[in-house]
């Protein structure tokens, strides 16, 4: 996938919502990057083209605000991190879905909440941002590391018993959680950047 190379004179148009002509040209140029972007963070297929149209409004709705911040490729990123920030809503929205609590209705009231009116709303936002993150780094820890971290820090369960369980020593399971944590940690950051 090739990046699309982005013209300043591209990006000041774009703050003009009436300027179709700017926003035909970035679509054309953007559109296959965002879908690309989307689809390796793990939205599934029949879903991208949705996904990548939630991109460019939540794009039209904020590149007024955007500032370059001197380095190379400052547009791109923030177009990455928004698209990031999309596809989280997106997935979380998901798995409400998929547990099915509440219906179209409460999902449609949750998504109109900010998290200042609700601490619930932000604890559950925090929660699934963590379950995402943990599920793109489950591939880059073994097994029996993965059953430890999710027995201890996701289940709840004592150390000593699941050290027990695994055959590990306690130290093993402290040091596994770290090391996965700390990934989950960087995953988010680089998401919330």
């Amino acid at each position: 996938m090739q990046t699309p190379e982005t013209r300043p004179s591209l990006i000041v148009r774009l703050a003009n919502a009436d300027d179709q002509s700017a926003w035909w040209a970035f679509v054309d140029r953007y559109e296959p990057f965002l879908k690309h972007l989307i689809a390796r963070q793990g939205v599934p297929a029949q879903h991208v083209a949705d996904v990548s149209q939630q991109v460019l409004v939540a794009i039209a709705g904020s590149v007024g605000r955007w500032t370059d911040d001197g380095r190379n490729a400052s547009f791109r990123r923030w177009v990455s991190r928004v698209a990031r920030n999309v596809v989280i809503k997106f997935m979380t929205r998901q798995r409400r879905e998929i547990g099915g609590q509440g219906g179209t209705d409460h999902l449609i009231q949750l998504a109109e909440q900010t998290a200042d009116s609700d601490p619930n709303l932000e604890r559950q936002y925090r929660h699934e941002l963590i379950v995402w993150a943990a599920g793109k780094v489950r591939g880059e820890f073994a097994e029996a590391s993965w059953q430890a971290f999710w027995a201890t820090m996701i289940d709840g369960r004592d150390v000593a018993e699941v050290a027990t369980e695994l055959n590990r020593s306690a130290g093993s399971i402290y040091m596994s959680r770290s090391r996965i944590l700390r990934r989950i940690r960087e995953t988010i950051d680089e998401v919330m950047q």
